[in-house]
């Protein structure tokens, strides 16, 4: 089969080539560039074809991931919310840019190197967990439309990381020794903080650190800065502190004492369903990407949204903006974008 695989440049996708070499298909090596800064990136994706003897391909999409990323990322940041830019990018940018290219070659599947699997039952395909829970990326894939899942594949979704690692030395030697693990802010510098590059682009302005009670109990740097659950960085006296709302049209941080930010309940807005759902179902749920799933029981569902409750303990440090992301079993349900939280389930 004809193939088109992204590779980044990493152990992961490169590995993810390799396999599908091995197989006997026919690959074509894609890096798509989606922000300045990755030279060293393109060269290794560049020696990794060149070994493997693919065809090799740098397909530049800076334009759209700015507009379909980082300005939303920037707008979101600006109001006091913590967007997880990857749910976004990989339907919209990262996918669609390899499904275009799939059409353009006439290829039959797209592939890439995320720890995740797709499984087939009686024509169906369906979203699942990788092997390895450590690792596993099912959480950044549940936006995926569910008729692309039929041409995806994941070579790397029944292997752990340590598998991954040892097997790739066995074909490419060292040439991974000095690379760090990709960061999930894959846009940013390897010298650059999400920090600094927020700082250039957002109006940071100084406020007030507020109390539960109201209370003025310091300033901080800029709304933007913070998310919610956040520690460090806070700088008051009678610690510590976590932050338990963001609140952006008053600039201001509302701090609390740890077990001031658990939850019960949560909604979320702009769903997105890849399996049919069960009102009053039990799902396992994901409000952050490698967090421990929880069991909760879905309250109401509707095309603007959804309400989970958490059954045996609360959510802590929820942040608004995240993606709360449901499992049945294994099985990614879909999810939504958590637009806020509480005790009681009017939120």
């Amino acid at each position: 089969m004809r193939i088109i695989t992204a590779i980044s440049g990493g152990i992961d996708s490169s590995f993810a080539l390799s396999l599908l070499v091995k197989q006997g298909h026919e690959v074509v090596g894609c890096f798509l560039v989606m922000s300045d800064g990755h030279e060293e990136d393109v060269d290794r994706a560049r020696r990794v074809c060149e070994l493997l003897k693919v065809p090799f391909y740098v397909i530049d999409i800076r334009e759209k991931f700015n507009s379909e990323v980082i300005v939303p990322l920037i707008t979101s940041y600006s109001n006091g919310k913590t967007p997880n830019p990857c749910v976004f990018c990989n339907p919209n940018v990262k996918f669609k840019t390899l499904f275009d290219l799939r059409n353009c070659y006439n290829a039959d599947f797209i592939a890439t190197g995320h720890y995740a699997k797709i499984y087939k039952n009686d024509l169906n395909y369906h979203l699942v967990r990788g092997k390895d829970p450590k690792k596993e990326q099912s959480y950044m894939l549940y936006r995926l439309p569910k008729n692309w899942l039929s041409s995806v594949i994941f070579p790397l979704g029944d292997l752990t990381k340590a598998e991954v690692k040892k097997k790739a030395r066995e074909i490419f030697g060292n040439i991974f020794d000095d690379v760090e693990e990709s960061a999930d802010l894959c846009f940013l510098r390897r010298d650059e903080t999400l920090r600094g590059f927020l700082s250039s682009r957002i109006d940071v302005k100084e406020g007030p650190i507020l109390s539960l009670k109201g209370e003025f109990l310091g300033s901080h740097k800029g709304v933007g800065y913070y998310t919610v659950g956040q520690r460090e960085g806070l700088g008051l006296p009678n610690g510590p502190w976590y932050v338990s709302e963001i609140n952006a049209s008053e600039n201001a941080l509302i701090v609390g004492r740890k077990e001031d930010l658990q939850r019960r309940f949560v909604k979320c807005y702009s769903p997105h369903w890849l399996e049919g759902l069960e009102i009053g179902k039990v799902y396992s749920a994901q409000h952050r990407y490698k967090t421990t799933p929880k069991p909760v029981a879905l309250m109401d569902s509707g095309e603007e949204g959804f309400t989970v409750k958490a059954l045996e303990s609360p959510f802590w440090g929820v942040a608004p903006g995240q993606s709360l992301v449901l499992y049945d079993g294994d099985v990614v349900v879909g999810g939504g974008i958590i637009a806020g939280c509480s005790e009681a389930k009017e939120v």
